[in-house]
């Protein structure tokens, strides 16, 4: 059975106070956060961490060697899933938002070096804009084993209609879906579109010369638990896999 960690941010009422970010508190991420464990814990996988609010640090995810923990936490468990503000920087790096500073208040993609001892071998952020379409690629210093990152590339949203995203993902995931459908399918709404992607990478074999062999692709074959995930990673190429289109309600994160 797998392991899986789980952080979740409601309330930013440091980070405004610091000066920091502007950004509001959210309503619904203990709906999600909490769906999300109770469906993977019920199908008998173990909660190796859910921590919540200022218990957040963004050094749970920054790599050991750039002074960071993530070898005791997001790099120690199958799957990861987190819910915060995010967006992007111009340079493609993804960026998201914590309620304290420990040590920083934003942590940034290219200090993430996921599955080096083959530990962490999926993301999930349920964020606004961590995946720059313009620049794809440039989350490849992330991937150090790890098989899929599952975010966004474009707004996302909390309402009465995303609160249960959590638990439908976890469903999906505890039925046989692939990991990446498990993640569209998941947190897409029939209210509001939350724009969906779904990022991996592949080795030679996959990418192929440029003439990509879908079927070996982690997107198409990845299911938790283990299934059909036995590829090696080496960061060839970075493909889009799946979005959405933006049509009602206000963006959060």
């Amino acid at each position: 059975m797998a392991r899986f960690g789980i952080e979740g941010i409601r309330h930013f009422g440091h980070a405004r106070a610091a000066g920091v970010s502007t950004a509001g508190d959210l309503t619904y991420t203990f709906n999600r956060c909490n769906g999300f464990d109770s469906k993977l814990r019920s199908a008998g996988h173990t909660t190796a961490f859910y921590w919540s609010e200022t218990d957040c640090w963004e050094t749970d995810i920054r790599d050991a060697d750039q002074g960071g923990d993530d070898v005791h936490w997001v790099d120690d468990v199958d799957i990861f899933w987190i819910e915060t503000h995010g967006n992007h920087e111009a340079d493609g790096r993804a960026r998201m938002l914590y309620d304290t500073p420990q040590a920083n208040w934003r942590t940034y993609s290219d200090q993430w070096q996921l599955g080096e001892n083959w530990n962490a071998e999926w993301i999930m952020a349920y964020s606004c804009r961590t995946v720059d379409l313009n620049n794809v690629a440039r989350l490849w210093d992330i991937f150090a084993g790890l098989h899929i990152y599952c975010g966004a590339w474009d707004d996302m949203f909390d309402g009465t209609t995303t609160d249960e995203c959590g638990e439908d993902v976890g469903d999906n995931l505890t039925s046989g879906e692939t990991i990446s459908e498990s993640w569209i399918d998941g947190v897409s709404d029939w209210w509001v579109d939350n724009h969906l992607i779904t990022v991996c990478v592949g080795d030679a074999a996959t990418w192929n010369g440029g003439n990509i062999q879908w079927n070996r692709s982690y997107l198409n074959r990845d299911h938790f638990g283990g299934m059909e995930t036995s590829i090696q990673t080496y960061p060839r190429r970075i493909r889009r896999a799946s979005c959405g289109v933006g049509r009602r309600a206000e963006p959060w994160l």
